[in-house]
């Protein structure tokens, strides 16, 4: 042994010996009254000799003491602080001998610990020693604490037996220094501060005090008070409050202790109603008169007063408003013993509008018969989310949670449901009933000034004592549901999962019946259980059947363990079936069945039928926890399902699926026939281990199929040589034979579908023709087609076989394709220069007889001339950059024309898609959507406004480079496959560099309300256009306005008018969705757009009810159009027409407006709408344009269509072009409602350039002449 060695064990040694002294000397002395200071100091010394022999210790270990672990302050600390950090500083002072406190760290500064802090101040030269801990302290802190080391606690030596520690002989009284200071009483108060008394008890003993007596003094009456009640340190109310007798006293009687040579700081704090108004002003005072500290002296001058509060009413103060919390349970259940995260009681806190609030704590009265330990688990939670335990007096009646440092914060207008739960363990007969006594055992403290908040709810005026979940002004303040605990519970019902079944003769473990057994709050034991039992004879078998007739009778549970018998049958039926083992059954819900062995008296069609009544049939039945008996439920009997007595039996047919179809070579397990096994009928399940198939085909081709297989569900059954690839002598009639590996089991009461695949050659022999052989595999009754046993008798079974050939399959060479426009295929419409992704086609590809892996594709872009024959309308391949194409999320292609019209797609998984995503599935399709990106519009690129885009499928049959068609392979016949057919016809789309959208704006409830006057709404919309352009251009509206009312003769005029009328119709242009700020370039900031020459806009009758002039619409003269052009920058106020812009990326908003008269007469009506063009802009034939005659090679549409006009070529950039013409030209079509350019070249586009559109197509307005209307009536 080392020197070293041997010094640690002498000191370690040491160390216990005076650990041990200083132990036996306190259980010997004890803290007597007298000479306390010399045991102090005796027991300081020894502590200190034990400090300086662990040091020794320490350092002959080569170690260092362990520093202790310093605190962190980051703010001052002083009366009413929480937290961590006042836990550390708590510690700390404990370490120095200043902080005493029997309860040790708290993490509250209070009085003790201020008396702490001051003592430690003084020890270490901080002036002043005042208790508060602010920078001064700390510096000193940090100077001295930051090198103590706390040195290795030694091994606690065993502790003697305490004895009972000896009542202290005195308990000193006096006002403590923080006792609250004067300030307001108000409404609706809770545990408001008045007088707060140290308690010293002397450190001979600790000193229980039983009560206090109180006194209302000050100039003040009793009724400010709706309660007195005692605070301990850290706030929480003591006991119950109590109200003030006719000699303005109370006596507060729940007993609290105070550890010898400890203080405790209690406060004597008053509770208010919601009415002051009757004593705002006075000045109350709480006194403390009396205490009783039962044998010990109480030392102090009494009465000890507080400062005095003012009572106030017109402080407003948090409200906290009480109801039914939405986790009630409602009406008094009975609930049993073991029930878990049961709700006892719950409500819901409602913050008023004055405060925000924090709600501390809650104390539950449970003043139910049960126990304490009657319930675990018990927990108060906050809707549904965080749970607190809780602190139960001492009675075991009063379950006090609170909700940590920070409470529970309620902002104004905020609820929150507070509920109490648990588990209820034991207590049958006896009652859980969880209340709130007073409505201040919710401890809720307002934000904003400080006060505790009284909470209060609407007075029910119902009893407090019929546990009815209730609010009431007597106590309990909330009266919450009762909760009576019984016993467990068990119930019996028939079980669903053992269904009716077949069972057969002279089989052990045959299904009798099954019941489901609920067992609640307990486990449950049976001594004896009865089972009755019906046997019925199938008509005409003639046997004598009993319950005597079955044997081995076990109750098995859902593990298949046997928890009771075997038995033997009674005879009769009547309780045929008597189990005596005691059984145990759990909790919850579990299936037990009754199983057993039928003799051989039972023949098939029989039938049993099994059942019991619990009630009288199941005797002594107890609860494992209580002990308790219970009786079973039902009281009536419980049938199971009916089993059917079946000999074993099995049935196969031919699947009607597949279907007749085509095979095509290279197919790999392809299933050429499905046989069905039905054992529904069976008395038990069935195994089988040969089946035989019948041919039926093409003589001298069955070796085309090859490694044919029996397949159940994914399992193949016949492997390795058990396959058949059959020979080439095969021919109709003949069979193949398979040998299952291991036998096929098909269950009684089910049925199987066992598949036949076989794989195919790769090639077509010479002695099989491709379209024409075919081959069945179907079945045949014949004797020995089959060979099966009943799985557990070992007996052989007579299969029923219904002889079928099965479905001809054809031999194919190789699947095919085919391709078409799909009907999902965009419609016509406009797409934006330089936009990408854009759909312009969707094409399907269609497989047959083979799934088919694509390879490519060809493509075209449709061709154009301007001769009028041909409805293609862009040569340019440069009006589409590039082309993708996608199999629905996938891309799978991309494609690009050059210089030409035509150009190929390589499919590929380079893009992100798979194999599967490039095959067409067999009998399958695939939708191909080809998007294409957009070429660009400028003074110098090659995409011209108006072309419209088709690209299409370019069909054709070979690998042929020009005309490529499409080319697949075949995934079974690995054949090149291509498709048939013709090119498909998109619809297509046109392109402009700006496509404006139209959006109608509805009218408010004043503007459609008609009146008489000028410039009244009739009609209002927006016109946006796409940002990153040009912006767009506007030319011409039109609209449709009709009127509904009599009409009459004008004789001065002659024409048809009424009283009734509109006239004067003018555009305004604003800037904002309010239309209020004018825009659109008006000379004089109206935002009128059709002014002078152009003030009346042009009217059109359309159809002959009534009568017209230039300016008017008259009653029933419906519907005209009005048509507007623009000037609005106009000042001479001219009549030439001009453009209006439209920013990129803006919208403006116009309003049609009208003079209307007569407004008032005959309740007329209006409607207006907006009109839009039916087709495409179009010239007419015979037009002259810059002075050229338009002819016309395809007449015979009259000339109506835009395809028919050549205007000096396709060439835009010299103005002369076929796709877009000037504004005037296209004002002069048939369809001319709607008039705008995209702005190919600049942002004001001038209308003589050949850059505009009619509104065909334009997105939000109307193709058929017909918008949307607006109605305005009276």
């Amino acid at each position: 042994m080392s020197y070293f060695t041997s010094k640690r064990r002498e000191l370690a040694s040491k160390i216990v010996s005076v650990g041990l002294m200083v132990t036996t000397f306190a259980w010997l002395v004890g803290v007597p009254s007298a000479g306390a200071a010399t045991t102090a100091e005796t027991i300081a010394t020894l502590l200190a000799q034990i400090q300086a022999l662990q040091a020794q210790l320490v350092a002959l270990q080569g170690g260092s003491s362990t520093g202790a672990t310093a605190c962190t302050f980051t703010r001052s600390l002083t009366v009413g602080a929480r937290g961590d950090d006042v836990t550390c500083l708590q510690s700390y002072l404990t370490s120095t001998g200043h902080y005493t406190y029997s309860g040790g760290a708290t993490g509250y500064f209070g009085s003790i610990t201020r008396t702490a802090v001051a003592a430690w101040q003084a020890a270490n030269g901080v002036s002043p020693a005042a208790g508060y801990f602010g920078p001064l302290s700390q510096a000193k802190y940090s100077a001295v604490a930051g090198s103590v080391t706390t040195p290795t606690t030694p091994t606690t030596p065993t502790t003697p037996t305490t004895p009972t520690t000896p009542a202290g002989s005195g308990l000193t009284v006096a006002l403590a220094s923080d006792t609250a200071a004067a300030g307001l009483f108000g409404e609706s108060f809770a545990s408001r501060p008045f007088t707060k008394i140290n308690f010293t008890a002397s450190s001979d003993g600790d000193v229980t005090v039983k009560s206090v007596t109180i006194e209302r003094t000050g100039q003040a009456q009793d009724a400010v008070f709706s309660g007195l009640i005692l605070l301990d340190e850290t706030g929480t109310r003591i006991g119950t409050s109590k109200t003030l007798n006719s000699n303005h006293q109370a006596v507060l009687n729940e007993p609290f202790v105070v550890k010898a040579g400890t203080t405790r700081g209690m406060s004597i704090a008053g509770d208010s109603d919601n009415n002051q108004d009757a004593y705002a002003g006075q000045i109350a005072t709480l006194s403390l008169i009396a205490v009783d500290a039962g044998s010990a002296t109480v030392n102090g001058t009494l009465p000890i007063v507080g400062n005095g509060m003012t009572i106030n009413s017109t402080l407003s103060v948090g409200t906290l408003t009480l109801t039914t919390g939405a986790r009630e349970p409602g009406s008094s259940p009975t609930k049993e013993v073991g029930l878990t995260n049961y709700t006892f009681a719950s409500v819901k806190l409602s913050a008023g509008s004055a405060e925000d609030m924090t709600v501390k704590s809650v104390r539950w009265n449970q003043s139910g018969s049960a126990a304490t330990g009657d319930l675990t688990n018990v927990k108060t939670c906050i809707d549904g989310g965080d749970c607190y335990d809780h602190t139960v007096s001492s009675d075991g009646k009063y379950y006090t949670a609170k909700f940590g440092d920070a409470g529970l914060k309620l902002a104004k207008g905020e609820f929150k449901d507070i509920y109490i739960k648990g588990d209820i363990v034991s207590g049958s007969g006896r009652g859980v009933d969880f209340d709130l006594y007073r409505y201040a055992d919710i401890k809720v403290t307002g934000n904003v000034y400080g006060y505790d908040i009284l909470p209060t709810a609407s007075n029910s005026a119902d009893s407090a004592t019929d546990d009815d979940g209730t609010f009431q002004d007597a106590n309990p303040n909330y009266d919450g549901y009762e909760v009576t605990i019984s016993n467990g519970t068990i119930n019996v019902t028939k079980s669903a999962k053992v269904s009716a079944q077949n069972v057969a003769v002279n089989l052990s473990n045959q299904v009798l019946g099954g019941f489901d057994i609920e067992v609640k709050g307990e486990e449950i034991s049976v001594a004896a259980m009865n089972f009755d039992v019906s046997t019925v004879e199938s008509a005409g078998t003639g046997g004598a059947i009993n319950s005597d007739d079955i044997t081995s009778i076990t109750l098995v549970d859902g593990n298949g363990n046997t928890v009771a018998g075997p038995v033997d049958g009674v005879a009769g039926g009547n309780n045929g079936i008597q189990f005596t083992d005691t059984v145990t059954f759990p909790i919850g819900t579990n299936t037990y069945t009754i199983k057993g062995k039928l003799g051989t008296d039972f023949l098939s069609n029989d039938t049993i039928l099994a059942s019991t009544t619990p009630g009288s049939d199941w005797t002594t039945v107890r609860g494992k926890t209580t002990g308790n008996s219970i009786t079973p439920t039902p009281a009536t009997a419980v049938t199971a399902n009916t089993m059917t007595v079946k000999a074993a039996s099995l049935t196969v047919t031919v699947s009607p699926t597949p279907s007749a179809q085509s095979v095509v070579t290279g197919s790999k397990a392809f299933t050429f026939a499905n046989y069905v096994f039905d054992a529904s009928a069976s008395g038990e399940d069935i195994r089988t281990t040969l089946f035989k198939t019948r041919v039926t085909g093409t003589a001298n081709t069955f070796d085309q199929l090859q490694s044919c297989q029996l397949w159940d569900g994914t399992t193949a059954l016949t492997t390795g040589g058990n396959t058949n690839s059959p020979a080439n002598s095969v021919t109709t009639g003949d069979d193949l034979t398979f040998n299952l590996d291991s036998g096929l089991i098909t269950p009684k009461g089910s049925v199987k579908t066992i598949a036949l695949k076989c794989d195919v050659k790769g090639n077509v022999d010479a002695e099989a023709t491709a379209g024409t052989t075919t081959f069945s595999l179907g079945v045949t009754n014949a004797a020995g087609s089959m060979t099966s046993t009943g799985q557990t008798s070992g007996q052989s079974v007579t299969e029923t076989i219904t002889q079928g050939n099965g479905q001809a399959m054809t031999l194919r060479s190789g699947g095919s394709l085919a391709v078409a426009l799909d009907s999902s295929s965009p419609a016509l419409k406009w797409v934006q220069a330089g936009a990408t992704d854009q759909t312009l086609a969707v094409i399907r590809v269609t497989s047959t007889y083979e799934d088919v892996k694509l390879e490519r594709i060809g493509l075209q872009i449709a061709s154009s001339t301007t001769n009028g024959t041909d409805v293609m309308a862009s040569n340019t391949p440069s009006d589409v950059q590039k082309v993708t194409l996608w199999n629905g999320a996938k891309k799978i292609g991309e494609a690009t024309f050059s210089s030409t019209d035509y150009a190929t797609t390589t499919f590929s998984t380079g893009f992100g898609a798979t194999d599967a995503d490039l095959t067409v599935v067999k009998d399958g399709q695939m939708l191909i959507t080809v998007k294409g990106d957009i070429g660009s519009i400028g003074t110098v690129t090659q995409s011209f406004p108006g072309h419209l885009i088709m690209v299409n499928y370019d069909s054709g049959n070979a690998d042929d480079e020009a005309n490529a068609g499409i080319k697949g392979v075949g995934a079974s016949s690995g054949t090149a496959l291509y498709s048939g057919g013709s090119d498909t016809a998109s619809n297509g789309a046109r392109i402009a560099k700006a496509i404006p959208t139209v959006e109608r704006v509805a009218l408010t409830t004043s503007e459609a309300k008609l009146s008489d006057g000028s410039a009244k709404t009739l009609y209002k919309f927006k016109v946006t256009a796409p940002a990153g352009t040009n912006g767009a251009s506007l030319y011409k509206f039109t609209f449709s306005v009709a009127t509904s009312t009599q009409n009459f003769a004008d004789t001065t005029t002659g024409k048809n008018l009424s009283t009734f009328r509109l006239d004067t119709f003018q555009v305004y242009c604003y800037s904002d969705a309010n239309f209020s700020l004018a825009s659109c370039g008006s000379y004089d900031n109206s935002g009128l757009l059709n002014q002078g020459g152009l003030a009346d806009a042009t009217t059109n009758e359309d159809a002959q009810s009534g009568t017209s002039d230039d300016n008017n619409v008259a009653a029933n003269a419906v519907p005209t159009m009005i048509d507007v052009t623009f000037n609005p920058s106009d000042s001479a106020q001219g009549s030439t027409a001009e453009a209006v812009r439209v920013s990129a990326g803006e919208s403006r908003y116009f309003a049609l407006k009208a003079s209307v008269t007569g407004s008032s007469t005959t309740s007329p009506q209006v409607t207006a709408r907006m009109l839009g063009d039916a087709s495409f802009a179009s010239l007419a034939c015979g037009q002259t344009v810059n002075s050229v005659l338009q002819t016309c090679t395809n007449t015979g549409n009259g000339g109506s269509d835009g395809g028919d006009v050549t205007i000096m070529g396709d060439n835009w950039t010299t103005g002369r072009y076929v796709f877009a013409t000037t504004a005037s030209i296209v004002d002069s079509w048939d369809d001319e409602d709607f008039i705008w350019s995209g702005n190919s070249t600049n942002t004001t586009q001038s209308i003589v350039d050949y850059d505009w559109f009619n509104g065909y197509l334009v997105p939000g307005l109307s193709n058929s002449d017909v918008g949307t209307a607006e109605t305005l009536a009276p």
